[in-house]
């Protein structure tokens, strides 16, 4: 059941990257982190279940990014967003790979409070390995898969929509 889960994560992760705007990668997104959540849930993997839960919130928040006070306020939320994600994971520390968690959802949280299309495909490629280490230890090997797979997405998305020369 994890291994179906993280397959189906992956999918809708990847995905994400393949899309144009902003709002429909958070959308997507949404729907990934969900499943990703219900994986390290049958895993037992409750620091990843745990921090892609905040993930999910954090993404659900950042859709309202253009708003008044959220515009306002974009470096102190995103500040205090990022420290409450350190805080948990620091909390539910189980070993030097719970730094792993910490560190990729950091990276993902903060590209999704991004505008530019082109850096949030930059900070979740960095997040990525992260999270793929995360997973290879706690056994999530449809992720694993995925994680790869992402890092392929995110480089053909990147090609495509960022570096590729406009005619």
């Amino acid at each position: 059941m994890a291994f179906l889960l993280g397959i189906l994560a992956v999918i809708t992760f990847l995905l994400s990257f393949q899309l144009k705007s902003r709002r429909n990668i958070l959308i997507v997104n949404l729907t990934s982190r969900f499943l990703y959540i219900l994986q390290y849930l049958v895993l037992g993997a409750f620091e990843g279940a745990v921090l892609d839960f905040m993930g999910f919130l954090s993404s659900f928040v950042a859709r309202y990014k253009e708003k008044p006070f959220f515009a306002r306020h974009f470096i102190w939320i995103i500040g205090i967003i990022n420290l409450c994600l350190v805080a948990v994971g620091l909390v539910l520390y189980e070993n030097i790979f719970s730094l792993f968690a910490i560190f990729g959802i950091v990276f993902e949280v903060t590209a999704l409070w991004l505008t530019r299309e082109k850096n949030i495909r930059i900070l979740s490629l960095v997040a990525a390995p992260f999270w793929l280490v995360y997973n290879f230890v706690n056994g999530a090997y449809g992720s694993v898969i995925g994680n790869v797979l992402v890092i392929v997405s995110i480089l053909i998305a990147m090609f495509r929509l960022d570096f590729k020369k406009r005619t």
